[in-house]
């Protein structure tokens, strides 16, 4: 999955990118080294102790200067042009949302006309259909409001958190729609993935790793 989403982000001219690694991290490192066989540059985060994703993203902050990144999730498989859309919002960030048949597996948004009003995760009587993908354009003071935000369930912090914070102190945050999206989270579900990327995004898949990857879409040339 990692390798699929590299050369999606470089499709669209995204040619710097961040990994936050944990799990299988030597193997990950190895394998795409400074991302220079993709045509990419490639930094590496070790994200020592799984606390969340808010964590995961903090632990980044020293590549970034003051503008908005893309920030995926590895296991989120999506349709490509879907980062294009992301890259020509204006708003202060936005999330990308897919529409499920039931909503109470998922983070959820409210929404405000193209507007994020909030994200409610996975309730018993979801508010809306439009799951969160993971996949997000992230303003730079998404950084201080992860260091603000309290940890959630099982003591983690999450991105969504800090995306909630950040829509209370006044920021704007669009939702985009995507049509194809899968959360590979199980191996029928990595199944399907595989089928999916040969025919919507054209590209084949290794086996799938464990790791965030925070983009940077800043200057698109290699530093």
């Amino acid at each position: 999955m990692l390798e699929v989403i590299l050369r999606q982000l470089k499709s669209v001219n995204v040619i710097e990118a961040v990994i936050v690694v944990g799990y299988l991290k030597d193997k990950i490192i190895d394998y795409f080294g400074d991302g220079r066989q993709l045509g990419m540059r490639i930094e590496y985060v070790v994200q020592e102790k799984i606390t969340g994703s808010a964590h995961a993203v903090l632990a980044a902050e020293r590549f970034f200067r003051d503008e908005k990144f893309l920030c995926i999730a590895a296991d989120s498989l999506f349709e490509t042009e879907q980062l294009s859309r992301l890259l020509s919002v204006k708003s202060d960030g936005a999330l990308s949302v897919h529409t499920v048949d039931d909503g109470r597996s998922y983070g959820v948004i409210l929404r405000n006309g193209k507007y994020v009003k909030d994200v409610i995760e996975k309730s018993p009587e979801p508010p809306s259909n439009l799951a969160n993908t993971s996949v997000y354009l992230l303003p730079h003071a998404v950084f201080p409001a992860c260091e603000e935000i309290a940890p959630g369930a099982g003591g983690e912090y999450q991105i969504v958190d800090a995306i909630r914070l950040l829509i209370k102190k006044g920021l704007w945050f669009e939702y985009v729609p995507v049509e194809t999206w899968i959360d590979v989270g199980t191996h029928e579900r990595y199944e399907e993935a595989k089928e999916v990327v040969k025919k919507v995004i054209g590209l084949s898949m290794n086996k799938p790793q464990s790791a965030m990857i925070v983009s940077n879409i800043g200057n698109p040339s290699v530093l």
